[in-house]
């Protein structure tokens, strides 16, 4: 595996899970209504800037499995959270690695109704977490026909928009520019690194 795939996908996932961690935190302890909306949309957008540089198949998933392990470290353990963030990377790569929909606002809205579908059925019926199997069927409902709603709309439409800038900022830093690539790779690297050591300190000091 090459370096440069390991580190896109630490500092993608460093960059989702410190999101998650950090802005998420912040909403779920000021209960603030529709607080996975924002989150998603979130993670959308650096599931498809981690696709125009690394497309391959299963990289959304991993992306969000590493993502989860820096949640893990630096919030308190809900594994809700944690089986919501990887059914994002699993349904995001499903739409985009797999079916490969040539229409990527329809891709998104349905990897995200998708996304929480499987979750609230799971959290409901599988795993059968109190808070929602109290609520039952029209929990499940509101979170996908409410929540689900709003989170697919934003998709739809920053989805596609940061498919354009991810292309665009991969072209001004093309192999040609060998000085600014090295730089941009340098940045990256440092910035990763300063992510994940973050995320370990964290954890010892919680």
């Amino acid at each position: 595996m090459k370096k440069e795939y390991i580190l896109a996908i630490l500092f993608f996932s460093g960059l989702w899970g410190i999101s998650e961690s950090v802005l998420g935190g912040a909403l779920y302890r000021a209960d603030v209504p529709y607080g996975s909306v924002p989150l998603t949309i979130i993670g959308f957008i650096i599931l498809t800037l981690a696709r125009v540089y690394i497309p391959q198949k299963g990289t959304a998933t991993l992306i969000a499995a590493c993502a989860m392990l820096y949640k893990f470290l630096n919030a308190p353990f809900f594994a809700c959270h944690l089986l919501g963030i990887f059914l994002m990377g699993l349904c995001y790569d499903l739409f985009f690695n797999v079916i490969r929909c040539k229409n990527k606002s329809l891709s998104a809205a349905a990897a995200t109704y998708l996304s929480y579908a499987l979750f609230a059925l799971l959290v409901t019926y599988i795993f059968r977490y109190g808070y929602w199997t109290q609520a039952g069927f029209v929990k499940v409902l509101g979170h996908v026909g409410i929540d689900g709603s709003m989170a697919a709309l934003g998709c739809a439409v920053l989805v596609p928009l940061s498919f354009r800038l991810g292309e665009q900022f991969k072209v001004n830093f093309a192999p040609s520019f060998k000085l600014r690539l090295q730089l941009a790779q340098g940045s990256i690297f440092a910035l990763t690194i300063g992510l994940w050591v973050f995320g370990v300190m964290m954890y010892f000091i919680s």
